[in-house]
């Protein structure tokens, strides 16, 4: 068997790939069960957060590009973790725990469950920035936005209820 001209020096696959089997999907999970719990320092208990209409979290890690003369392509090296993320929700007049949390000067601990029957739990301290906003035909809303103020953990939890 004569070889493939490979020019570009591509690594020679002698037989074709299989492709897998489709795998059964589980169900999905809806957002409309999700419980953001926040505490108003970075030692206290996270509570449930009430009127919270959507979040979201973003672990991203920073990539260094290594990348050398004769390299078939780029190539990265992994950085640090970066968490962060964001909520918004309707305001609760009789509650000032978001704004209290705000204005800790230890930060604050937040777990996300994406569902109120879940048994994961994403956790950890975190710095947090609130605003509030209104208008002649809107409720008024509050937006968030958290950074990590510390290490933040994937854990197996006990599902919370609100």
């Amino acid at each position: 068997m004569t070889p493939t001209p490979n020019p570009r020096n591509l690594p020679l696959t002698p037989t074709p790939m299989v492709a897998p089997t489709q795998p059964t999907n589980p169900p999905a999970t809806h957002g409309k069960g999700g419980v953001l719990c926040i505490s108003t320092t970075k030692t206290g208990t996270p509570a449930p957060v009430v009127l919270i209409t959507e979040w979201s979290l973003d672990r991203t890690s920073d990539k260094v590009e290594t990348t050398a003369l004769g390299d078939a392509n780029k190539t990265y090296v992994k950085g640090l973790d970066d968490v962060k993320g964001t909520f918004a929700g309707q305001w609760a007049a009789h509650d000032d725990t978001l704004f209290e949390a705000s204005e800790s000067p230890d930060g604050v601990q937040i777990e996300l469950y994406p569902s109120v029957d879940s048994t994961v739990c994403f956790k950890g301290p975190a710095w947090l920035d609130v605003s509030i906003k209104g208008g002649v035909s809107a409720a008024v809303t509050l937006d968030g936005n958290f950074s990590a103020n510390g290490s933040w953990t994937r854990v197996a939890a006990t599902p919370a209820v609100p």
